[in-house]
């Protein structure tokens, strides 16, 4: 049996915020990154490598695209654009495999201390992602999905698809914590991944990684 062609749905706040959370504790034997982000050593992840090790029947991984809205922080966009450069040298990835969102700002008030203040708020990720997942159902750019970051939001989408074609295979890989039950009672337990510390160590980008003769290191936040 030919395997299906598979395109990979990466949203990249929720993957990002799932590998900090400070609720993440290593396995016995290895230290913490840090008391706030016993994984943060983990970011400098090679996505391709890290999706196939998974071994989802009958599909090989074409395409993986990647939604993020750049930070407002300064300092955490570079790392951004630092870590999208190195993603580039990867066979399923280019420079057109990246989508961005924004951050707005918006104005929250505290009924407790009886003050406003802001916070930034991603918008339009989740609409991209939806938007290109049926975009490529509709148009047949591939036979499966793997959506990577576990977020509720992508339901709808989901449950169109399926809708349409229930033998269409969509797979679902959640950071700890983040593993939607919805998500999870759509595409069948067997279809629905959760990340684990060995599996990300286990598939980490090189350091540096050289592409196009240029060498591409890993923050120093990130080692």
């Amino acid at each position: 049996m030919v395997n299906k062609s598979c395109f990979a749905y990466i949203d990249g706040y929720n993957l990002y915020h799932g590998i900090i959370d400070k609720r993440n504790i290593p396995p016995k034997g290895y230290k913490p990154f840090t008391q706030k982000r016993p994984w943060g050593n983990l970011l400098w992840l090679n996505l391709e490598s890290f999706i196939k090790s998974y071994n989802f029947p009958q599909i090989t991984l074409q395409k993986i695209k990647f939604f993020e809205a750049p930070s407002y922080k300064q300092d955490s966009h570079k790392r951004q654009q630092i870590y999208q450069n190195a993603l580039i040298s990867l066979s399923t990835m280019d420079a057109d495999s990246f989508y961005q969102g924004e951050f707005k700002v918006i104005e929250i008030f505290c009924s407790r201390c009886n003050q406003t203040f802001k916070s930034h708020v991603e918008k339009k990720t989740d609409v991209e992602i939806s938007t290109e997942m049926l975009s490529d159902f509709y148009l047949s750019n591939c036979g499966a999905m793997i959506l990577l970051g576990g977020d509720s939001d992508q339901i709808p989408v989901i449950r169109k698809i399926k809708m349409n074609d229930p033998n269409f295979e969509i797979f679902s890989i959640s950071p700890p914590f983040r593993k939607s039950k919805e998500i999870t009672k759509l595409l069948g337990e067997s279809n629905c991944k959760t990340i684990s510390y060995k599996r990300l160590l286990n598939h980490q980008l090189s350091d540096p990684v050289i592409y196009n003769g240029k060498s591409i290191n890993k923050p120093n936040e990130y080692k």
